[in-house]
């Protein structure tokens, strides 16, 4: 009788371990739905670093009672130690924002470009559209946003916050979303893509509606211009102009007036309205035409 040789028992294969690294390969070609959902988690937890690194070093946090005091030497006062409270906060969170960023999307093995600075963009008279453009577009939008609740003087005043405003957010901003999210995502998904989520991210991160609503819009017009010049100082510049307009007007006594408010007449207001639908309409129709051409000219790029 011949004896029946036992089979040796069938082993599973050891997996090996996956190598740290390679996690980041996992999620498919940067840029993914989860990496913007990782760029929201690096942007939140650097506002309250910001925050709390501003309160660490002295400065003093705002108080919104004293902030909305009717006594106006009181107001001003804690509106001048809010702007170096969010002076402070501002520079530590978009510096947090911008390097976690980039590291992350380094790890992902992103596109290296932060973003293009040609000086061709400094053409006088574009600028000079780009901010009748973006002024028609904030008359424009004032019936949707006069539905919103208004902007809360959370900005403060003083050198500290017109440094903020007119300098840090122009360049922090347009680097992190006309720079970095957009090159982004153009890399991936083509111009329009790049120019609608960079702006509608542009517009979430401002959290108050009124406020997001705008940006939103503003974003399509200064995404739209750094696409047509390839140049991140135009941007800047006009960006620049836009907060310190609305600076201006905060100051004024006007931060959450309408424009009809400010010019008095109705008829007037009709005619200043309608001036700025055409600009915006006109505007707004050259705009799509020339990314349609960017476009195409992306397309073919990519053909040959």
């Amino acid at each position: 009788m011949t004896e029946k040789k036992q089979e040796a028992p069938v082993q599973e294969p050891v997996q090996a371990p996956v190598a740290a690294d390679k996690i980041w390969k996992l999620q498919g070609r940067f840029p993914v739905l989860a990496d913007y959902l990782v760029f929201f988690g690096i942007f939140l937890l650097a506002q309250v670093t910001g925050a709390a690194i501003a309160w660490l070093v002295g400065c003093k946090w705002p108080d919104p009672a004293l902030l909305a005091s009717p006594d106006e030497a009181v107001s001003t006062a804690e509106q001048v130690l809010a702007g170096h409270f969010n002076a402070v906060s501002y520079f530590v969170a978009m510096s947090v924002t911008l390097a976690g960023f980039l590291f992350y999307r380094s790890r992902r093995h992103g596109p290296k470009v932060v973003a293009h600075f040609s000086r061709r963009g400094l053409n006088p008279v574009l600028l000079l559209w780009g901010v009748f453009f973006m002024l028609s577009t904030s008359v424009v939008l004032e019936p949707l946003l006069g539905l919103l609740p208004e902007v809360p003087n959370a900005y403060g005043r003083g050198a500290w916050a017109i440094v903020t405003v007119v300098v840090m957010a122009p360049l922090f901003e347009e680097v992190i979303f006309r720079g970095v999210l957009l090159e982004s995502t153009r890399a991936k998904y083509g111009v329009m893509v790049a120019w609608l989520v960079s702006s509608a991210i542009f517009g979430i991160v401002h959290v108050h509606p009124t406020v997001a609503v705008n940006a939103f819009f503003i974003g399509l017009v200064l995404g739209f211009i750094y696409l047509r010049t390839d140049s991140l100082w135009s941007v800047i510049i006009l960006h620049a102009v836009n907060n310190g307009i609305a600076y201006l007007a905060l100051i004024a006594g006007h931060g959450n007036s309408m424009l009809i408010d400010v010019v008095g007449s109705r008829t007037l207001y009709v005619l200043v309205y309608i001036a700025a639908l055409a600009v915006f309409a006109v505007s707004g129709y050259m705009m799509l035409l020339a990314l349609r051409r960017l476009k195409a000219e992306e397309k073919n790029r990519a053909a040959a």
